[in-house]
């Protein structure tokens, strides 16, 4: 039996009682107003994801806790999503961990995802797990041949070593290494995922249960007010320790790319990546591409043509002045509307 390859992204969508915050849309992330912000995204990027990989026989899966999806400006994601090839996997969430921050409550949901991948994956498959804020833009064929012969994609996300990162600084994060793992790094640890994960069936096998007992560790750090792994990059970063993964792979695959006139790291090897992830550009890129999406014809058929056209919607590639002013004037409006 060959392999399968699964490209997925995910959705939480949180009761009032949970109320995670999320700095980059702002708002409630309860109300159905904000949900949809991530709702268009998770469109967008199947949408994309069946653009550039419907040839390659690669299975579609997104994961969220909820049964029936909404309909957003007019669109049933239900039947949308459907007409991609999407199956929809319902899951709950079970590894919030003891000392849940609201910031980014949302992001152990990973690990729910991974558990339920260990359990459907043979050993020569692979899962990618994306940011709903990201865009295949190319083909992924050497992502997938890469994750299985390495057992993961390691990609390094640009944060120094006194950064917060969700809670916990590379160099804090020493400490909370040698606690849980009784072995302490020389020198700060890579920070790895945070958007992206690649993974074999293989090492999701060994993976799980070490997680499982590692999180019970990180618990107990957490319950007593201590330091630990307060967003699931620092999880998954410190069980690549443990596995002896420790060099990334995987740059030349995906990268954060900040499109905004104050933090703007954009360059011309962007476009030869095959996944953008794209933070800024939910409110902005995002919804003006799933606006487009209503009138298919405007978008073109061609790879090279379409990942140009994408890369002017989302000013990838090179910085753009005319989409600087846009972002300032929807910044200008969003403002005005919450003082009123």
């Amino acid at each position: 039996m060959s392999a399968t390859n699964y490209v997925s992204t995910w959705m939480y969508v949180e009761s009032p009682k949970e109320g995670g915050l999320y700095p980059q849309v702002g708002g409630l992330t309860t109300s159905q107003a904000t949900q949809n912000i991530y709702w268009r995204c998770v469109y967008t990027f199947f949408w994309s994801a069946h653009a550039f990989l419907k040839k390659d026989g690669v299975k579609f899966l997104l994961f969220t806790n909820i049964a029936q999806l909404p309909v957003v400006d007019g669109i049933d994601l239900n039947t949308a999503l459907a007409d991609f090839g999407v199956e929809l996997v319902t899951l709950r969430y079970t590894w919030a961990p003891a000392g849940s921050r609201r910031p980014w409550f949302n992001q152990y949901f990973l690990f729910d995802i991974l558990d339920y991948g260990a359990a459907r994956l043979a050993a020569d498959d692979t899962l990618l797990v994306m940011d709903n804020d990201c865009l295949v833009v190319g083909d992924l064929s050497a992502a997938f041949d890469l994750a299985r012969r390495d057992g993961a994609l390691l990609i390094t996300v640009d944060v120094s070593e006194d950064e917060d990162a969700n809670g916990l600084s590379r160099r804090q994060a020493i400490d909370v290494y040698a606690e849980i793992g009784h072995e302490r790094p020389a020198q700060p640890p890579e920070y790895f995922g945070g958007e992206f994960y690649g993974i074999s069936g293989a090492l999701l096998a060994r993976l799980m249960p070490l997680a499982r007992e590692i999180r019970l560790r990180n618990d107990a750090l957490a319950a007593t007010g201590n330091r630990y792994f307060s967003d699931e990059a620092h999880f998954f970063s410190f069980l690549m320790w443990q596995l002896g993964l420790r060099a990334p792979n995987a740059n030349h695959i995906a990268r954060r790319i900040w499109t905004t006139w104050k933090l703007n790291n954009t360059r011309d090897a962007d476009l030869r990546l095959p996944v953008w992830h794209l933070p800024s550009e939910k409110t902005y890129g995002f919804a003006d591409l799933f606006a487009r999406l209503a009138a298919p014809k405007a978008i073109p058929a061609d790879p090279a043509r379409l990942q140009a056209r994408l890369a002017r919607i989302m000013g990838v590639g090179r910085k753009s002045p005319r989409k600087f002013v846009g972002h300032f004037l929807r910044a200008a409006r969003r403002r005005l509307r919450r003082r009123t």
